[in-house]
């Protein structure tokens, strides 16, 4: 960077961080940034170039205790232990991490940078002949730097959101875990552009929910088996389930999270709308609360008088019905099951038990909600009841586009279920697997080239 860049900002003659009456000195610099024997040190490298203290900033991090990364950084971003591919999991999506390779390539295009101009940590492991960069630190110009550190290899198995190219046929990915901008008053506006577009360059932990699922058997009783659950990619609920339904979906999750509460909610419509795409989506959403799930198969032995006392185990949790038809019917237009299920229910969402054990129920089904008894359907009992349906042909094409699929949907004229829409996509997927090809796509190519281990800093 030229003395041009630097004189283009013009700091205030009070800024804290510059010193009025003596120079700083790099000895001086070294003191008062407190480096010790830190080379790659953010603060340090900015008062040497730009001969005064930097404001810092970071992104806002919504930690969990069940968030699990796959390397261990102390405060300054050193290494202190590694796990290749370990899980990540969460209830919530976390900060995530910065795919190096496509991070510090937008910065090289955006800034016009010489990538050897940066300086760097790094590991080699002689005995497959790999290098990881643990920090780097690049200087943008015009009293701005970012500095990366917390350098990892990702799980395969992770959220990319934005498609990012992966750094190994194996899914892997180079990654950072944190990033910091260095900058004066002047350039905080730049300092917030730039974690912007970084965020662009994001990979997600994939989320998992623990559900315990009711089980029966003759010996035992009623008891629960943990089963885990993975959060499907839903990256829009409008364009999924309709303009509305993202203030319905943020509704039931603020009601199902709040403490002590009761309650009903009907999720209900055709086969292959989406009901249990959504529902396990909602699941990785709710923390805080166990959730009890009751398989179909089950259902009708919510009946049975074992089923309350069991339930009195979980207080202050979630229950979930699966294909609740047969429970929450008109007890008057159909003796089918006994009325001891709806009685349950009722007695569940705001009877006297459920003063006590402060449950939510969820339920879902296929049939009308007009053959639902009247007494589940009462104010105050009720919390949300919607109807999934088809798409519309708008949402249908919407979604044909956001997926990717070789005709984004010019073929559909009437409105659609999701699960038609996804079974496209499935099919397309394997026509490329097979090496077949559509006038939009073309032959998928195995990579086999190994991506060079210093993000292409040396070549």
């Amino acid at each position: 960077m030229n003395s041009e860049d630097v004189a283009s900002i013009i700091l205030s003659s009070n800024y804290s961080g510059a010193c009025d009456h003596t120079p700083l000195t790099n000895e001086g610099i070294l003191k008062l940034t407190d480096q010790q024997s830190i080379v790659i040190y953010g603060p340090t490298l900015f008062a040497l170039k730009y001969r005064v203290l930097p404001c810092t900033v970071n992104p806002k991090i919504h930690r969990s205790t069940d968030y699990v990364d796959v390397s261990t950084f102390n405060s300054i971003g050193q290494g202190v232990s590694f796990a290749r591919g370990r899980q990540w999991s969460s209830k919530r999506k976390q900060g995530g991490m910065y795919h190096a390779t496509s991070a510090i390539n937008f910065i090289i295009n955006e800034y016009k940078l010489d990538r050897n101009r940066f300086i760097y940590d790094w590991s080699y492991d002689a005995s497959d002949k790999s290098s990881l960069i643990s920090t780097v630190y690049i200087d943008l110009g015009n009293y701005l730097s970012v500095q990366f550190s917390g350098g990892s290899i990702s799980p395969t198995n992770i959220d990319n959101p934005n498609a990012l190219e992966p750094d190994h046929e194996t899914n892997i990915f180079h990654c950072f875990t944190y990033a910091t901008i260095f900058h004066v008053p002047q350039t905080a506006d730049r300092a917030r552009t730039l974690f912007e577009q970084l965020s662009k360059f994001k990979l997600f932990p994939i989320t998992t929910a623990t559900l315990q699922m009711v089980c029966h058997d003759a010996q035992n009783g009623f008891y629960t088996s943990s089963i885990r659950m993975n959060q499907p990619r839903i990256t829009d609920l409008k364009l999924h389930y309709g303009d509305e339904f993202e203030i319905i979906h943020e509704q039931l999750l603020e009601t199902l999270q709040e403490k002590d509460s009761t309650g009903i909610t009907f999720l209900h419509g055709p086969p292959g709308t989406g009901k249990t795409y959504y529902l396990r989506y909602l699941i990785n959403e709710i923390k805080d609360k166990s959730l009890i799930y009751v398989p179909p198969d089950l259902v009708n032995d919510m009946t049975k008088p074992g089923f309350l006392p069991f339930l009195m185990k979980h207080p202050n949790s979630i229950l979930i019905i699966e294909d609740a038809e047969n429970i929450i019917r008109d007890r008057i237009q159909d003796n089918f099951l006994p009325n001891q299920a709806v009685a349950n229910l009722l007695n569940l969402s705001d009877g006297l038990l459920g003063d006590a054990m402060h449950q939510q129920i969820i339920c879902t089904f296929n049939c009308d909600v007009k053959g639902i008894d009247p007494a589940l359907l009462r104010d105050g009992r009720l919390v949300i009841e919607h109807k999934f349906d088809k798409l519309n042909v708008q949402n249908a094409r919407r979604m044909c586009v956001e997926l990717g699929l070789s005709d984004y949907g010019n073929d559909i004229h009437e409105p659609i279920s999701l699960s038609e829409i996804y079974a496209r996509k499935n099919n397309t997927e394997a026509d490329l697997a097979n090496g077949h090809t559509t006038k939009n796509n073309r032959t998928l190519k195995k990579r086999n080239q190994k991506v060079d281990p210093f993000l292409g800093f040396y070549s």
